[in-house]
């Protein structure tokens, strides 16, 4: 028989997603322990199988054979089965611990073990019954004991499995993991840094986007799903640019499949990656806005994760709840009326604009190019495009990002001046922390499109007063005056001639 040295070291070796904290309170003839189990989440079932038993002498197992907890000898024939197994010339539970003893924590070796005694467990020596944790197993007999989440695994929560020592009472702390993924906007206007939740941006323009989650950890999976699903709304056109690193590193084993608005992202043979647990994975995308955002106050980017959440069924899998950010565009709408008094105004018609903003001391005019539905700037006017008021004195300038921005009237109705300056426009709007808008100089109205209303007044040419009600009367009567006094004087001169 090997020396309990190894044996003690068992344990050690076979944890596959656990991480322990063992506090041994030991006693010789004492048989009736307790397994105490930390875990964050809430409702687990913990059930406890013993794998090996024997006798404790001097703090060390001995005289070693299977517990009552596994078949063994289901469990010795499906070692001796696997590929290059080193478990062919095992006979007894005995010989299967001193084999263990030799296999690194974390191993592959270790993985397998543990999926073979999950496969053949038999009589349960305890299980837990709080509704959250700490757990609690009470369990009789000393040995090493195998303890699985027995219960239903919720979607936002992993199982656990591992197998731990047990000479006197344990307590554990759970080490399942369940993975998470943010999404961020970059360059936003609600930006931490250059990156944030909210942002407004003009329509046609595209948008950056970015997911960070980590590589999970994966001891006791064979296989493990990683699955990003992300679904936009109408106003975003997903532009199929997905990029993704892990650790830094570009990683391209992944396959990206579309589905109207919405898309995923499968990574494949990600089990491959078990060996990076913890490290960062980083996804890239871009996303177009597209016409459908002229119509709608936001446009929403989702995003959730489907993983594995047991390792004791390949079928069974988790969702992380969804993240999403928020993309804005605004208009500009004109109210031309005369100029005094809202309530004596009259709203002009046929008053011709253009929109413009001052980039580098240069301006840069708005140009909406209905081929491409999208937003453009151009250096010369003659390019721009030109909106005309209505009966009702209003014409817009749709999709537009935030800012600083100025009309300039190229054309007054009939019988009103043209303005001589430009009239100033700006628009703000402040994000909230999870990226939607809080407070904005414009308003949102009924069809949801965020708008922005500009006064714009004109003054009515100028007419010549008159006096007393004549009018010009006095000037037709004068000039008819002159031409009679010029028809006497020809013919007085005409007389005079005659005379002479």
């Amino acid at each position: 028989m090997k020396q309990m040295k190894k044996i003690a070291s068992i344990l050690l070796i076979l944890t596959v997603v656990l991480t322990m904290t063992v506090g041994t309170a030991f006693a010789a003839n004492k048989t009736a322990h307790t397994i105490t189990i930390n875990n964050d989440k809430t409702g687990h079932t913990y059930t406890a199988y013993q794998v090996f038993a024997g006798d404790i002498s001097s703090g060390k197992l001995t005289n070693i054979v299977w517990g009552s907890g596994v078949d063994g000898d289901a469990v010795l024939t499906a070692l001796k089965a696997l590929d290059s197994s080193p478990y062919a010339s095992c006979t007894s539970a005995e010989d299967v611990a001193d084999v263990l003893v030799e296999f690194k924590d974390d191993s592959a070796e270790l993985d397998a073990f543990a999926k073979v005694v999950g496969a053949h467990l038999a009589t349960a020596a305890g299980s837990s019954t709080e509704a959250s944790s700490p757990y609690n197993i009470n369990v009789t007999g000393d040995g090493y004991y195998f303890v699985k989440d027995s219960g239903t695994i919720g979607t936002d929560d992993a199982a656990t499995k591992y197998i731990l020592k047990v000479v006197g009472d344990v307590t554990v702390k759970a080490k399942s993991e369940t993975p998470t993924i943010d999404k961020v906007i970059v360059n936003a206007d609600s930006a931490n840094g250059d990156y944030g939740k909210g942002t407004a941006q003009d329509v046609g323009s595209v948008v950056d986007f970015k997911l960070t989650s980590k590589v999970p950890a994966m001891d006791g999976y064979d296989t493990y799903t990683y699955i990003v699903n992300d679904t936009m709304s109408a106003g975003l056109t997903f532009k199929d640019n997905v990029a993704v690193t892990i650790n830094g590193t570009a990683y391209e084993t992944f396959t990206v499949a579309q589905n109207g608005q919405s898309f995923t992202i499968t990574f494949n043979n990600f089990i491959d990656q078990k060996t990076n647990a913890g490290k960062d994975i980083v996804i890239t995308y871009s996303a177009t806005i597209n016409e459908n955002a002229l119509t709608t106050d936001k446009e929403t980017n989702t995003v959730n994760l489907e993983y594995s959440n047991n390792p004791n069924d390949n079928t069974s899998k988790g969702k992380t709840p969804d993240k999403s950010v928020y993309v804005y565009d605004f208009d500009i709408v004109i109210d031309k009326c005369t100029a005094g008094e809202s309530s004596t105004e009259t709203k002009l018609a046929d008053a011709k604009f253009v929109l413009y903003k001052i980039v580098n001391e240069k301006n840069w005019y708005y140009f909406y190019d209905e081929t491409t539905k999208a937003v453009k700037w151009v250096e010369q006017e003659d390019g721009a495009t030109k909106v005309t008021t209505d009966s009702n004195g209003a014409a817009k300038f749709q999709g537009l990002d935030s800012g600083t921005y100025y009309l300039h009237e190229t054309a007054a109705p009939e019988g009103y001046n043209l303005l001589k300056g430009n009239v100033q426009v700006t628009i703000t709007a402040t994000y909230g922390e999870d990226g939607q808008i809080t407070s904005s100089s414009a308003t949102s109205t009924n069809n949801g499109q965020y708008q922005q209303t500009q006064r714009v007044e004109n003054k009515s040419g100028v007419q010549l007063p008159s006096t007393g009600g004549i009018g010009t009367t006095i000037f037709y009567v004068l000039g008819a005056a002159l031409v009679i006094g010029a028809g006497v004087l020809l013919v007085t001169r005409r007389r005079m001639n005659k005379n002479n």
